[in-house]
């Protein structure tokens, strides 16, 4: 899997997954097998994020919430 996508959304995601592994395992597969393929998180300094799953790709995006 690539990460691709928003880089400051890209390292909350990596130190989360520094923090809690578990977590971060979840919130792919909460990706990959929801209808919209996306799963919300919250980044260390609260700012809120979307994983996109892009099954065609491989690639894993990092969005801002809107």
């Amino acid at each position: 899997m690539k990460l691709v996508g928003d880089a400051t959304g890209i390292a909350a995601l990596k130190e989360l997954s520094q923090h809690n592994r578990d977590y971060l395992k979840f919130l792919i597969a909460e990706a990959g097998t929801n209808t919209n393929h996306a799963a919300g998180f919250t980044g260390p300094d609260g700012t809120k994020w979307i994983l996109i799953a892009k099954p065609g790709s491989g690639e894993l995006e990092v969005k801002r919430a809107g």
